[in-house]
């Protein structure tokens, strides 16, 4: 039994830094937008391989409209089973690379893709190296998902992921930290209601009284739809989408918004759709129709939650590594699993900024003390996380 001190894990990570790069640019060389299967299955071919390499039990689950889905396993005797959710897909269209290369600035690296988050995939593949390097052992099984469709809601991974971690004790999401480098012990559930309101047309000339304007009614639907908000809930309501009408000299018969809703409680969500169901047009002639709701329910600061959230920071205090934690408005994965009532803890990917921009980059340092606080969280580590640590 080799007995490694906690500080030699983030040593390892530091001295990982040119392999990890050299498999993150592998991965941001293979653009993979979620609309784009075969590309994204480019990359899952490469992704099979890297795994499998590795050591890791590799299956993929194909799937006709978006790119395939890949689970891979890693065996132990015993310890709490652990899943680390990413996904590959990205918001970068295919081309995105000829001018928006990867590359390193100092110690930053940029590329579509590379913080959202393909370094969480790089993250989980040299977790598990340098606990190898260690001469140590996993804590538990481990099962790495990655999935292909995240960036649009994730409707054709949500069934794998629920079930997924259901097996599990806990799950890693191996999405970015906030830009200042915070842990996301949080996330509003996310939602997107759909309105559609239909009038009456009429010549906008001759004879506008005998229209009813759908746009009119949504201007007034528009004020008492985001008057739904609640600043001290932490609930936005937001018209982000709007159109209607037909052509200049008709009264609009049709018109329809897309509303973007956040919330920090699922009770916050049904109150608002409540709210949006008992609208009364001022118009009695236009009829609202509303569809749509919460995509993915908040991750919310359960017990179990908390609990995985302060062994997180046991461990990144016996590394030296102070953490924040935060509540993000953006969804992920990871509210599915915390819905559950699954251990879940967000964020533990990489470190940088600008996601889905053309500024997105990690931050070298900061993103591998991430790679050796994840090794740590899945390293057999003794009986406490501020214990010294026996890997092997």
């Amino acid at each position: 039994m080799v007995r490694m001190t906690a500080p030699s894990l983030l040593d390892l990570a530091v001295a990982e830094r040119d392999a990890y790069l050299a498999t993150l640019e592998g991965l941001v060389a293979l653009e993979s937008p979620t609309r784009d299967k075969l590309l994204c299955d480019r990359l899952v071919d490469h992704l099979a391989a890297l795994l499998g390499r590795d050591g890791w039990q590799v299956e993929r689950l194909t799937r006709d409209e978006v790119g395939d889905v890949l689970v891979a396993r890693l065996a132990a005797e015993a310890g709490p089973g652990t899943l680390l959710l990413c996904h590959y897909d990205t918001v970068w269209p295919s081309g995105t690379l000829a001018h928006m290369p990867f590359r390193q600035e100092g110690e930053r690296v940029y590329g579509p893709g590379a913080l959202d988050m393909k370094a969480g995939i790089a993250t989980a593949v040299h977790a598990r190296r340098v606990i190898r390097q260690a001469g140590g052992r996993m804590r538990g099984p481990v099962t790495l998902l990655v999935t292909s469709d995240e960036e649009t809601g994730s409707h054709h991974s949500r069934e794998l992921i629920e079930r997924l971690a259901g097996e599990h004790r806990r799950v890693l999401v191996l999405e970015p930290g906030r830009d200042d480098g915070a842990v996301k012990v949080g996330r509003k559930g996310v939602g997107q209601i759909q309105l559609h309101l239909t009038g009456r047309s009429a010549h906008a000339g001759n004879n506008p009284e005998d229209g009813a304007s759908a746009l009119r009614e949504l201007a007034h639907l528009l004020l008492y739809v985001e008057d739904q908000g609640d600043g001290e809930a932490g609930t936005t309501v937001n018209l982000t989408v709007a159109r209607g009408g037909s052509t200049g000299n008709v009264i609009a018969e049709e018109a329809e918004a897309e509303v973007d809703l956040r919330v920090l409680a699922a009770s916050e969500a049904e109150r608002v759709q409540r709210a949006l169901a008992a609208y009364v047009p001022r118009d009695e002639r236009v009829q609202v129709g509303i569809a749509g709701g919460l995509n993915r329910p908040p991750l919310e600061r359960t017990e179990v939650n908390e609990a995985l959230w302060n062994e997180a920071r046991a461990r990144g205090a016996a590394l030296g590594l102070q953490l924040e934690g935060a509540v993000v408005g953006g969804g992920s994965d990871g509210s599915f699993t915390s819905a559950l009532g699954v251990a879940t803890l967000d964020g533990l990917g990489s470190v940088g900024a600008g996601p889905h921009a053309r500024h997105e980059h990690i931050r070298v340092p900061a993103t591998l003390e991430r790679l050796a606080l994840v090794a740590a969280l899945l390293a057999d580590a003794g009986s406490s996380a501020s214990e010294e640590p026996v890997l092997g």
